[in-house]
């Protein structure tokens, strides 16, 4: 399947392969369940998919869930999705206690005409129903933007917005086609930025984040 980006969420038609060998139960019963693994950048062969996904421990759901490793040939994806959007997210458990500062975020997004997607510890949290979030955790948003002048106003409202929330805005700015960018990077106005891409990592003049 071609357009997959760091952050797609993929459903695959076999078991992908564990990247730790002790992992590979994990994994295994993660496609069984029908569970989507996420899409991070290429670490083997460029015919292979990275792939990951952060389980919670059976026993000590407290414990901090860690993040497990997998790939799988890119033929071997049937169906790709974004992240969830924010609206999805909201509806989540630990989301009804900031159901304002949600609402507050989804509206000024509305206006604003932003898509704004959910990705990291709030996403698995809204996709499995376990124990992702924490007090401290970030919301991490995924914001597909058109172009340099777009990805300086989404960067701007973020940075409007975050004053006025009780937890933290992390995230990036997409470039369909391109990559992405921490949006507060982006936010500094540096001509070069760190793009990250399903293949590499590396430093753009920011008038080339054109699709």
């Amino acid at each position: 399947m071609t357009g997959l980006h760091r952050h797609a969420l993929v459903w695959l038609s076999q078991v992908p392969e564990a990247d730790d060998e002790s992992d590979r139960q994990r994994v295994e019963q993660w496609h069984v369940d029908g569970r989507p693994f996420v899409v991070c950048r290429r670490r083997g062969e460029r015919g292979e998919v990275s792939l990951g996904f952060c389980a919670v421990h059976e026993k000590f759901p407290e414990i901090r869930p860690r993040r497990i490793g997998a790939h799988a040939l890119a033929a071997q994806v049937v169906r790709m999705a974004e992240p969830p959007v924010l609206a999805e997210v909201a509806r989540c458990g630990p989301a009804v206690g900031h159901a304002s500062a949600f609402a507050r975020l989804a509206d000024g997004a509305a206006v604003a005409g932003l898509d704004l997607r959910v990705y990291g510890s709030w996403m698995w949290q809204t996709l499995t129903g376990e124990r992702h979030v924490r007090p401290s955790s970030d919301l991490d948003l995924f914001v597909p933007v058109a172009g340099p002048r777009e990805a300086e106003n989404a960067a701007a409202f973020l940075e409007g917005q975050e004053a006025a929330l009780p937890f933290k805005l992390d995230g990036e700015l997409s470039f369909p086609g391109v990559g992405e960018v921490q949006w507060r990077e982006y936010r500094l106005g540096a001509p070069e930025v760190l793009l990250k891409t399903v293949d590499t990592v590396r430093m753009i003049r920011r008038e080339e984040l054109r699709p």
